[in-house]
């Protein structure tokens, strides 16, 4: 696996490394600043997923391509640490207590989430279904707010799901309401992932982007995940930055005419109410 290390210039034309995938070396030889050692430590510990939560070594050595003593060093040190430890009866290792409290402080530092709630619960209840909050996470976006509709036919997704921003409405909000610069940089950072479907994607994106910029919302309809609708749209937080908002349940609950005349316009309601108050609270 390559590293895939980009740059990026703001409007004050200022250099901004962000990495996109996990590591297999660090290249960037000029940046005196950067601590390639702590990089790759923080880079193991974004391998442990839901769906893969246990991994040795050898799994920690193919999905970064860091040699398997470089990885022994840092999964000895992460241990001694508490944010790993060894599974039981096993050299597998899995996430540690230490890896929660940054995900507890953060969370409990989220100004917006006592203002957003109320209108998130209200919007949820009326279309009996899933109201959510998220961010950019690389090429992904990630739920820091999620509320149930009253109804059991809610799709259950929590807090720290994620979400591809290509394929999701959210993902596509945020892009469509990012600056021109950043919105190119994670483009381009897309089109090298996803080479072979660039086409199809670019073509949802760019409906995406017209909705957005004619609406103030957009949409996926069944594109994610089959069989489930959502829209979504994004407001700018003077603390917490680029936040979306989206709301979404299988097609049977909230059809694509249900979604697009009647949800779609109050979500867009409920994101005015939001940034009203912003400046109030």
């Amino acid at each position: 696996m390559t590293t895939n290390i980009l740059d990026d210039e703001d409007s004050n034309k200022s250099t901004h490394i962000e990495l996109l995938e996990p590591i297999s070396d660090m290249r960037d030889k000029n940046d005196r600043q950067f601590i390639t050692a702590l990089a790759r430590g923080l880079e193991l510990l974004r391998c442990f997923t839901p769906q893969r939560p246990y991994l040795g070594n050898q799994d920690l050595s193919q999905l970064t391509g860091l040699p398997k003593g470089t990885i022994t060093r840092l999964t000895y040190t992460l241990v001694k640490l508490g944010y790993l430890k060894q599974s039981t009866n096993s050299s597998k290792y899995q996430l540690s207590a230490g890896v929660l409290g940054f995900g507890y402080t953060m969370m409990a530092n989220i100004s917006i989430n006592n203002l957003v709630t109320p209108y998130m619960e209200e919007l949820a209840d009326y279309a009996n279904s899933a109201v959510a909050m998220a961010t950019r996470d690389r090429l992904r976006m990630v739920y820091l707010n999620v509320v149930q509709g009253s109804g059991t036919t809610t799709m259950r997704r929590n807090v720290g799901s994620y979400l591809p921003i290509h394929l999701s409405s959210m993902g596509r909000a945020c892009l469509a309401s990012m600056p021109a610069a950043e919105q190119e940089f994670i483009l381009d950072a897309i089109r090298s992932k996803y080479k072979d479907d660039w086409l199809k994607i670019r073509r949802g994106l760019d409906k995406a982007f017209r909705d957005y910029d004619d609406y103030g919302y957009c949409f996926s309809i069944s594109e994610w995940q089959k069989d489930v609708n959502a829209v979504a749209t994004a407001i700018m937080h003077p603390t917490e930055g680029l936040l979306t908002f989206n709301c979404g349940a299988p097609s049977f609950v909230l059809s694509r005419t249900k979604l697009e005349e009647d949800i779609a316009p109050r979500l867009l309601h409920m994101k005015n109410n939001i940034e009203s108050n912003i400046y109030i609270s």
